[in-house]
């Protein structure tokens, strides 16, 4: 079981210290994930309601977030949070049922990912980013697929060598955290399009970025991180 990892303290900050909370974009990547999604579907009822009685009571309730999911993409998202909390905050057993289920649901929705970590010997951040796509024009998307394959290297022990797509990696997670945890916008701004509005303004200024450090060529760092925490 993972006892202490990525999902308990967040993804570590580059200059150490404290921590980035990866919760939304964890629940973002598996709900908008149709493999997953159909899991989720075939999970017995009874613990679906059981789960999503847990997810209502967590602390995870910004409504930016919530109000970018389509209705079954936010039912499944609930009960993801449900075994996160389970995972988080209860005895060992449930805790361990917890992970199961969650460790399942990655290595079936990101099959891709998993086979490319099995089959590299080295593993740079900067190969997990390009991995992870730019064509489909989705930085959240993009971003979860990361965090699903540093929860899948954190399980299998594998090495990380951090360059400086790490840091662009780290920004886009600062910026979803001032999108979903800025609550005044959400109540002057309540539709799917307009947050969708509100997401590229905040991203453009990255992108910008990531497209100068492209034409920029070297990374700036060869030291090796485990990824473990």
């Amino acid at each position: 079981m993972l006892k202490r990892g990525i999902l308990f303290q967040g993804l570590p900050k580059m200059e150490g210290g404290g921590g980035r909370d990866i919760t939304y974009l964890f629940l973002y990547g598996l709900s908008r994930n149709v493999l997953c999604r159909a899991k989720i579907r075939d999970m017995k009822r009874e613990w679906r309601e059981y789960l999503l009685e847990k997810a209502d009571r967590s602390a995870y309730q910004s409504t930016a977030f919530w109000k970018m999911l389509k209705k079954e993409e936010k039912k499944c998202a609930r009960i993801v949070l449900g075994l996160v909390e389970d995972l988080r905050n209860c005895d060992d057993g449930r805790a361990e049922k917890a992970w199961i289920c969650l460790r399942y649901l990655i290595r079936s929705g990101y099959r891709q990912e998993e086979a490319y970590l099995r089959e590299r010997k080295e593993i740079v951040f900067s190969a997990l980013w390009e991995l992870a796509g730019e064509e489909t024009g989705d930085l959240l998307l993009r971003s979860s697929r990361i965090c699903m394959c540093l929860i899948m290297a954190e399980e299998d022990h594998r090495e990380i060598r951090t360059d400086r797509k790490r840091f662009l990696f780290e920004d886009s997670i600062k910026k979803t955290e001032d999108l979903w945890n800025n609550e005044k916008k959400t109540e002057r701004s309540g539709s799917l399009g307009e947050r969708k509005k509100e997401l590229l303004y905040i991203i453009m200024p990255f992108r910008f970025w990531m497209n100068k450090v492209s034409a920029g060529g070297a990374g700036i760092g060869k030291k090796q991180t485990k990824v473990l925490t």
